[in-house]
This record gives structure tokens, sequence and C-alpha cells, in this order.
């Protein structure tokens, strides 16, 4: 066995440190630590979301950086029309949603007006995921009370827990 194979051996075998009280508690509803960022959060609530990019890549990070946190389920599509196709033709409410600024066929924020026409989407919250950096995107973006604006690229190891947390402090807030 060489000097590399030894030391990836001798990590591996090498003890675990405790594990913090918060951690063991998410079995109860209550908190757990983040396995990457190790932020204590909430974990009693579930979450359904639906991610709306053009951008198939991104579409694909978002997706394996939402499995991190057990309690998220995601759907993704790839335009406005696809997702009100979803929301409002196939009634699939979601509890979170996550809009690219920009989109092939309107804006996030036009898809959010959109959506918000109709009653069961006028209180949901919403994330926004842009790379637009104007001043004016950023306007419009805020002006329709979101949850939060993530801009990319984002760190797709902390990005479920930046999802929870936005949506809860949202929740709480309305």
């Amino acid at each position: 066995m060489g000097d590399t194979d030894a030391a990836v051996h001798g990590a591996r075998d090498r003890p675990r440190p405790p594990v913090p009280a918060a951690a063991r508690q998410d079995d109860r509803g209550m908190t757990r630590l983040h396995p990457l960022s190790g932020k204590s959060v909430a974990m009693s609530q579930s979450y359904r979301i639906l991610h709306v990019d053009n951008d198939s890549d991104m579409r694909l990070v978002v997706e394996m950086a939402t499995l991190l946190d057990t309690g998220m389920t995601i759907r993704s599509v790839p335009s406005g029309a696809a997702a009100i196709d979803l929301c409002l033709a196939q009634h699939a409410r979601p509890d979170i949603l996550m809009l690219d600024y920009r989109l092939p066929d309107m804006s996030g924020p036009e898809l959010l007006r959109r959506l918000r026409r109709d009653p069961a989407f006028a209180d949901m919250p919403v994330i926004f995921l842009t790379d637009s950096s104007g001043h004016e995107a950023e306007e419009e973006m805020r002006a329709l009370d979101p949850a939060g604006v993530l801009s990319k690229p984002f760190n797709p190891l902390s990005l479920a827990i930046d999802i929870r947390l936005m949506a809860d402090r949202w929740s709480a807030m309305h």
C-alpha cells in the first residue's frame, strides 16, 4: 500500500466527531445540521418546489443541490409557458416557486404576475435566480415581494439550506 493509499484509508478509519444534539433532533420534526454547511435549521416543513429555468444544466444543478434536503421535492420546467400549464392547467400547486429572471418566452417577474392572478398562487413564496445585475431588474424583482433573490453563480452545496431559510422567513412574515 502506497503513502497515498494509506492516507486515504487512514482518513476513512478515523473516528467521527460527536454529532451535535441539533443534528439528532430531525426525527421529531425539530432541527438538524445541514450536512455540508453545518448550519442548524428547522426541518419540520417539507417543500414542493417548481423550478423554472431554460438552462438545462442549471436545472440539473438545482435538482441535485436540493437532494441534500430530504424534505424537498423539485420539479423543473424550461419555460414560463410550461410552468403556467403545469400550475394552472394541471392544477399542480408547489409550495415554492424558483424562477430564473430571464426565460425564453417571458421574464420571471412576468410569469409570477400571471400566476398570482390566480388566488391559489397569490401568497406563494418565490425565489428568483438571476445573473442580472442591473438596478432595474433588481427593483422589478423586489417589487414582487419575493422570499429571496439568489445571484448566479450560487453555491450549490448551500442551496437547499438557503431555499429553506428564505421560505421559512417569508412564511413567518406573511
